[in-house]
């Protein structure tokens, strides 16, 4: 076999065992910053009495088919006094959703969204669908992670106590 075959197949490999490489690099760096802009949310925010890290889609966006990701971005709702406050990481959408007035649905798997789990917070102004922020499995393996579920029915709780 002529050596310039070796030196090829030899550089095929390396570029196909990097690539797996280069993948994990890129997750654990987006799990870094997803870290960082929760922490520096809660540190604006002081501590409320409940806070949950979410990722969310506004209105019509939770149900489009043609789409890059399930979910338009990532952000924390939290309860304090008698409304739950919704602030997403870049601060382009935050609402607040008057527990009282406010209409709180479990809307179950969405299949165009990736087989996750949604509840939906609404009130006479806006519709927002939340998801648990989860990160991928290597980088989160903390089990005391709330689940999309149990966030619904705290709120649910919060609301039904109002």
């Amino acid at each position: 076999m002529d050596s310039s075959v070796i030196i090829l197949i030899i550089f095929l490999l390396l570029f196909l065992l990097s690539i797996p490489a280069i993948i994990f690099l890129i997750a654990y760096l987006a799990a870094k910053s997803r870290k960082k802009k929760q922490k520096l949310l809660l540190e604006q925010i002081g501590t409320p009495e409940y806070y949950a890290f979410v990722r969310y889609n506004m209105g019509n966006a939770q149900n489009e088919f043609f789409k890059i990701k399930a979910f338009q971005g990532s952000g924390m709702i939290y309860v304090e006094g008698e409304n739950i406050h919704f602030i997403d990481t870049l601060r382009q959408n935050p609402h607040t959703f008057p527990l009282h007035e406010s209409s709180i649905k479990w809307e179950d798997i969405n299949i165009v969204n990736g087989l996750l789990k949604w509840f939906s917070i609404s009130d006479q102004e806006k519709k927002y669908y939340f998801n648990i922020e989860s990160g991928m499995f290597i980088f989160n393996l903390n089990s005391s992670k709330p689940t999309t579920k149990s966030v619904f029915e705290r709120l649910l709780k919060y609301q039904n106590e109002i």
